[in-house]
Parts: C-alpha cells; structure tokens; sequence
C-alpha cells in the first residue's frame, strides 16, 4: 500500500492493493468514527489530500503476518514522512505509530478490506498534510459522504 502511495500510484491502489470496499479507521489520528468507503474512493481520497505535498515516505517494519484460511492480518509499526517546501513552519511533518490491515484473499489475490492507524509519536509541522499552519486539521481530512458505517463484504 505505501509503496503505491509514495509513488503517486493510485491506480494500482485502487485497482491492486484495494478490496472493492474497505474500512478505514483514522480516529487515534484525526478523532471522527471509521468508516466504510469503495477502495477506490480511497485512493483518490488520499490523491486529493497529498496533492500539495512534495514527497511522502513511508517506512514499514516489523510486520506480523495472522492467516486464517482467505482472511489475514498483518500489523506493522509506521513511520511516516510529509514534505512541503516552503510551508511557513517547516517542511517536514514526521509521525510514527502502527497499521493494522486486514485482508482477504479472491478470485485477484489478497486485497485490503481494513486499516486501521494508531498514532504514538509526531514531530515537526502538522500543517504539512493539514494546510492549517497551527497544525490543527481544518476538516475530517477529507472525508466524503459517500460512506457507510457497515463491514465491507
């Protein structure tokens, strides 16, 4: 998933990494409730949302791999890197914490039906990703309407 992400790939997210729907939970981040939107409404999610960064880097390690049958879980610490030159309180925007995803395997191989992200540590300018330069996120980080609170198939 990040390495799609990092590469602007979002495409191959929706259509590779995505399950048809998918659960995302940001709410140890951005508060809010989790939510179940089509993967490829996702992806250009997070097309929108990183469109004014000049580079993100996500760092992956630690994965622990659960296989039941067509299903798995893997969770992995996180770090992540946001970059925006030029933003008036720095560029950089660091944070680190978990993902826990859930998977299922189909008829196209494994897919993401859930992520799940826990913030533990951030550092730097917030308002790197926000755009508020008090680094306070100035909406749910770009949740749309189009969603429901059920669990993807």
């Amino acid at each position: 998933m990040a390495w799609y992400v990092d590469r602007r790939n979002w495409k191959g997210l929706a259509d590779e990494v995505f399950a048809d729907m998918i659960r995302v939970d940001y709410t140890a981040v951005w508060g809010g409730e989790a939510e179940v939107l089509r993967g490829q409404d996702q992806a250009n999610r997070w097309e929108r949302d990183l469109a004014h960064l000049d580079a993100t880097q996500h760092v992956i390690t630690g994965v622990l791999v659960s296989v039941d049958g067509d299903e798995a879980t893997a969770t992995a610490n996180v770090q992540a890197h946001l970059v925006r030159r030029g933003a008036t309180a720095g560029p950089l925007w660091s944070n680190g914490g978990t993902y826990t995803t859930r998977l299922r395997r189909g008829a196209h191989g494994w897919r993401i039906t859930a992520l799940i992200v826990e913030l533990l540590w951030d550092s730097g300018n917030a308002a790197v990703l926000t755009g508020d330069e008090d680094g306070v996120p100035t909406s749910d980080n770009g949740a749309t309407d189009a969603h429901s609170t059920s669990e993807p198939e």
